[in-house]
């Protein structure tokens, strides 16, 4: 396996303390750390300015009491929904609730993808149903009249070599929709999953992913060419084999498509293992051997290209700074809720090949995020119930 270690950067991090004793509906005064590069702490104000290269300010965090694991999805008209109903028609500066309870079930759980283009709006559950080896039920929701008007239907997934039906209904163990549907130029939508074929039977190398996974598991993409009704396997990403430097095999991939044509796909590999990467040049149809990103004890990432072209990621390290020992036994139980660990963002000027790494949240919950390009160089930003607005510093062109 190829090895590029990246370049990061732990400059800025907001420490977020939520209290236990929170009344519903109600803010309470809440202190926000700022950490820059020397050490240097001040209060957090309306907008703390950077230092940093890549960062010029971010806005003061909000919370919405939108729960964990939640997400945001942008509408085609640029309205942001974000799990716990709530509703923002300027870019992200401020909330208001909404009562379409349907939309909000696009971003309950991490295990969602959704697609907008113009009038149609597009999201998919996670969690797929067995109709019968190789073919596979989904629910789906579809608006036609820019969600005007919401019908639920239920699309297929052809996927030869897939799992059988589960043999206990709790196991995590089958296929998973996570995360992302891009339209490609011929006008196919691609999308991201992971989980089991029927000869998959690796079993999981460390104590945690043991008590959460039958089997490692495999990021493979599909293809829909009826705009999400029918889906169709394309190939595997990333496919466990024994040995690897793995603990769950490669899980809650994120994909995006770059600038020059290419695909890059980044996905998790388990509680304390690195973040791997893999790119395509044929519309995923072939994928090159794994990177590590020298992203390490990485989860959920969230992938996009900006419109400048450099590409971002959020992503999730659940565990405490300094707490870098990767072993069989996993991570002894280190990680509760709220987490310990830091919710970041990293920018990529070459295509993903190495990073700027920049500590945004710490002790994040669950350390799962969201970011949207809502204006040129602003991300929207958010984790759990927290979210924000991160101003990047124009790209310097050369």
């Amino acid at each position: 396996m190829t090895i590029d270690y990246a370049h990061n950067k732990n400059d800025d991090c907001i420490e977020q303390k939520k209290t236990n004793d929170m009344i519903p509906n109600l803010f309470v005064s809440l202190a926000f750390l700022v950490l820059s590069i020397s050490g240097f702490a001040q209060n957090y104000g309306s907008s703390y300015k950077t230092d940093d290269p890549k960062i010029k300010s971010i806005d003061a965090p909000d919370s919405s009491n939108s729960g964990r694991w939640s997400r945001t999805f942008r509408a085609a008209n640029g309205s942001l929904y974000m799990h716990g109903m709530n509703k923002s028609m300027n870019h992200g500066k401020t909330f208001f609730k909404h009562s379409d309870s349907t939309i909000d079930e696009f971003v309950r759980r991490p295990e969602r993808a959704t697609f907008s283009k113009g009038n149609l709006q597009y999201a998919v559950n996670g969690f797929t149903d067995v109709i019968r080896p190789g073919v596979y039920g989904v629910k789906a929701w579809r608006s036609l009249n820019g969600l005007h008007n919401i019908r639920e239907e239920y699309d297929t997934i052809y996927v030869p070599g897939g799992p059988l039906p589960k043999k206990k209904a709790e196991d995590w163990d089958g296929l998973y929709i996570y995360r992302t549907i891009i339209e490609m130029k011929d006008g196919s939508w691609l999308m991201t999953l992971y989980g089991n074929f029927r000869d998959d039977t690796i079993q999981p190398c460390n104590r945690n992913a043991q008590g959460e996974l039958v089997y490692m598991q495999r990021t493979i993409l599909v293809t829909s060419k009826d705009n999400g009704k029918s889906w169709h396997y394309l190939s595997s990403v990333a496919i466990p084999h024994i040995g690897d430097p793995i603990g769950e095999g490669f899980v809650e991939p994120a994909i995006t498509l770059l600038k020059d044509g290419r695909l890059l796909c980044i996905m998790r590999s388990g509680h304390q293992f690195p973040l791997y990467a893999s790119w395509s040049s044929d519309g995923g149809k072939t994928l090159t051997a794994l990177l590590y990103t020298g992203l390490d004890r990485g989860c959920d990432p969230c992938l996009i290209t900006l419109k400048d072209g450099r590409v971002a990621l959020s992503w999730g390290r659940r565990f405490p700074e300094g707490w870098s020992i990767i072993s069989p036994e996993g991570d002894q139980g280190r990680f509760s809720f709220p987490g310990q660990g830091y919710v970041n963002l990293a920018i990529s000027d070459n295509g993903g090949k190495t990073w700027a790494n920049h500590k945004i949240i710490k002790n994040a919950g669950t350390c799962y995020s969201t970011i949207i390009e809502v204006e040129p160089n602003i991300l929207y930003f958010q984790s759990d119930g927290w979210h924000t607005r991160i101003h990047l510093k124009p790209l310097k062109r050369k």
